[in-house]
Order: C-alpha cells, then sequence, then structure tokens
C-alpha cells in the first residue's frame, strides 16, 4: 500500500494574531520521513498558520495518493470532516450565511484534498506524540524565519 503520512502543525506568537509560520513532518510510503518548514506572515492567526501547514504539506504528496493527515487542529479537522460540504452547498457561506473566515485558503486545502484520498485524524497537540512535537518545533522553527 502506497501510504503517505503528515503530522502538521501552525504557529503563531508570541501573540495571536502575530507573526505565523508551520511546520510538517512527512513519512512517504517506504518510510522516509522529511521535515519541513515556513515562515507564513508577520501578522497573522493561528487559524490560518493550521491550514497553511496542511496545505503545504499536501502540496508535497503526489495527486492521487492516500494520506493520513494528522492534525491538532479541531479547526483544520472540523473544516475539513464537517464543515465542508455544507460552506461548497452554500457557496462559501456559513450556516448563519456568512462567507467562511479565510476562505482563500479553505479553497486552496479542498483542491489539494481532494486530488488525494486524505483521511484527517486529530491528535492531542502538546501531549507527547513525537511527530506532532516535531511539527510543533519545525514551527516554531519557521517563527525566526520571518
Amino acid at each position: 500500500m502506497s501510504l503517505w503520512k503528515i503530522w502538521c502543525d501552525g504557529s503563531c506568537g508570541p501573540t495571536n494574531p502575530g507573526p505565523c509560520a508551520w511546520g510538517s513532518v512527512i513519512e512517504s510510503p517506504d518510510g522516509t520521513r522529511t521535515e519541513h518548514c515556513g515562515f507564513i506572515q508577520k501578522q497573522g492567526t493561528n487559524n490560518i498558520a493550521e491550514l497553511t501547514a496542511a496545505i503545504e504539506s499536501l502540496r508535497k504528496i503526489p495527486g492521487g495518493a492516500e494520506v493520513i493527515l494528522c492534525s491538532d487542529s479541531q479547526y483544520v479537522l472540523k473544516g475539513l470532516n464537517e464543515w465542508m460540504p455544507g460552506w461548497i452547498k452554500k457557496g462559501w457561506k456559513t450556516a448563519a450565511g456568512k462567507p467562511v473566515m479565510n476562505q482563500a485558503l479553505w479553497q486552496q486545502l479542498y483542491a489539494l484534498y481532494s486530488a488525494r484520498k486524505v483521511q484527517v485524524e486529530w491528535v492531542r497537540g502538546h501531549n507527547g506524540h513525537p511527530e506532532n512535537e516535531k511539527a510543533d518545533q519545525l514551527a516554531n522553527r519557521g517563527l525566526s524565519m520571518g
């Protein structure tokens, strides 16, 4: 089976909103692991950072691949697993009829998600999960690039 695994995390600090960055650990089907990180912008939010972490990570995976995307972000998890179908049906509006926050990022993520077989899983952040802890460290490294 050609299963890819991603552990991704976003970071915003020292304040939210504030500078934001992303990091990820990607495991290829042969077990090789690579580490990635980057600075996003000087004034962003934790949600922008989390979405960007998922986007940048999925960009590194070939289209059509099977992927497990692990994130400690309920925003990413619920967005992809629960809210997305309703947003699309309503023309990228929330249940309250308001525009979806971070719509451009969600649309980028949806395009990447749709082109792969992605299963999104939540991992508890800052709870000793080695790959998630590494993704968090990489996101913090990304902050230093700004």
